[in-house]
């Protein structure tokens, strides 16, 4: 007999099923184990154009990790965590066992309750400023094992944002082969399982994705926009394959705690893909780790449907 009943497989799979991927391509599987689940990296749908080295891949099973570990313990279970346990399987990304009874905690609780209601928020944001209660919880959310942020703060540094995502916008809009790969992952919704669906999407430079035909805003309106919003940089005291998964773990946390707060969010990572952005973003923003995506917290009347995802057979195997 197994040692987790199909009640619980449903469950930890619905968790990680709606966790937030990189142009929700949900690049994970999860194999049952006697008292642990392994979740590994799926190479079948690799984005090379927007996603060359695997960073957002690794940061979307690292957000799909916390989901795993969030509804085990909503199970009852105190998990213990392992990152890629074995040389072995390259695509072996983190073991989660079952250790022993456990009760989960309040916070525990109220963010795997979060986990079906976050959404990304690729438009504009049309409501009040955050209170500083709810910048405080978004902040403490941000920080975890090697991973910390920097905040975007006053014209100067907005400025800086601005440059590296005009930039950005330059180069992805004339990228041939990247607009190729855009547009093949932009479906019509109810008939894909992958891909974001084109009402999702908010056309623009700052908060939605490139598109060709895209207008970009004059430099000053963009500063503005960007020195309004509350934006956070998530970076990494190092550039390897773990401070990616934990980077995309410390991500999730954060989303779901916005989401416990009824605060919208998304994630930009497009724009730091291009290496002189990274670059230059560090420098101007003088950080002392890796960025990784800037992300995006604020108010919303709009509340985004829920993206495709695959189905149980082609995420859950037995051992």
């Amino acid at each position: 007999m197994s040692f987790w009943a199909p009640g619980e497989i449903r469950l930890m799979f619905q968790a990680v099923a709606q966790a937030p991927s990189v142009h929700n391509i949900q690049p994970w599987v999860l194999e049952l184990h006697e008292r642990s689940v392994l979740l590994f990296e799926r190479w079948d749908h690799a984005i090379p154009r927007h996603d060359p080295k695997g960073r957002d891949r690794l940061m979307s099973c690292g957000a799909a990790l916390t989901n795993l570990e969030l509804a085990m313990r909503h199970l009852g279970w105190e998990s213990c965590t392992a990152l890629f346990p074995d040389r072995a399987y390259p695509d072996l990304v983190a073991s989660v066992s079952a250790v022993r009874p456990y009760i989960p905690t309040s916070t525990e609780r109220d963010l795997y309750l979060a986990i079906p209601y976050r959404r990304s928020q690729r438009f504009r944001f049309d409501g009040d400023p955050l209170s500083e209660d709810e910048i405080r919880a978004v902040r403490h959310a941000l920080v975890g094992e090697r991973v910390s942020y920097h905040r975007v703060t006053g014209h100067e540094e907005a400025e800086a944002v601005a440059t590296v995502s005009e930039h950005a916008a330059e180069v992805l809009r004339h990228d041939h082969r990247y607009l190729h790969e855009l547009q093949a992952l932009t479906v019509d919704r109810g008939k894909a399982r992958l891909g974001i669906p084109a009402d999702r999407i908010g056309h623009g430079l700052f908060g939605g994705l490139v598109h060709s035909g895209d207008p970009v805003p004059d430099h000053e309106t963009l500063t503005a926009l960007i020195a309004k919003e509350c934006v956070f940089v998530v970076e990494t005291v190092d550039d390897t394959k773990w401070d990616h998964v934990l980077a995309g773990q410390v991500i999730q946390r954060a989303w779901l705690t916005a989401t416990d707060l009824g605060i919208a969010a998304s994630l930009i990572t497009q724009s730091l893909q291009v290496p002189e952005v990274r670059t230059g973003l560090s420098e101007r923003l003088q950080l002392p780790g890796f960025p990784h995506a800037l992300m995006r917290f604020g108010r919303s009347t709009r509340v985004p449907k829920p993206s495709p995802r695959r189905p149980f057979a082609d995420v859950v195997r037995e051992s």
